[in-house]
């Protein structure tokens, strides 16, 4: 069984980091002050963390997993057919992101190359939509559908909603316009 204080100091401390890299650049917090912030001593932080990098993709991970949850709930409903290649960003998921979006907003400012968090997120679709098309990962069309649903995600983090499929056909049109 989980120690209740344990899993409470630890998410004291992921509050902390995030209130603290909304005003301090990452590279500027130190162990020292994120403690003195989250009023814990250094000991008790590195009872939980081994550094700040680990901190930081704790919150990556945990931002990451309602899109992995997303994704093998798809992938599901491919396997009984009822699969639409374009709602990835199910009512949940987007439920989620908005009521979440200022933390999502500061994960993705931390700067950690290919440990951040729209990274792994692009390898992510990447993976869904190679498995998903039988589609090698070098394909234009996969990297096209990756920038799609990463265009999705920020749209629907600026605009409080998914962009609908007509939205979507217009937008393509236009596209295949400029192409001319």
């Amino acid at each position: 069984m989980a120690d209740l204080r344990f899993e409470r100091t630890e998410k004291m401390i992921q509050f902390a980091f995030l209130d603290l890299l909304k005003t301090t650049p990452y590279e500027k917090i130190s162990i020292a002050k994120l403690a003195r912030v989250s009023m814990v001593d250094r000991t008790t932080f590195y009872a939980h963390f081994d550094n700040l990098s680990e901190l930081a993709d704790t919150l990556i991970e945990n931002a990451l997993a309602p899109f992995v949850a997303a994704f093998l709930e798809s992938k599901e409903q491919k396997m009984k057919r009822n699969f639409d290649s374009y709602t990835f960003f199910s009512h949940e998921l987007v439920d989620h992101l908005l009521s979440n979006r200022s933390q999502i907003e500061t994960v993705r400012e931390l700067p950690l190359g290919a440990n951040s968090f729209d990274h792994r997120l692009r390898k992510l679709f990447t993976e869904t939509y190679t498995t998903f098309l039988k589609l090698p990962e070098t394909d234009f069309t996969i990297f096209l559908f990756v920038n799609l649903a990463m265009a999705n995600f920020d749209f629907i983090l600026k605009n409080s909603r998914v962009p609908s499929k007509k939205e979507l056909q217009l937008g393509l049109k236009r596209m295949e316009s400029f192409l001319k």
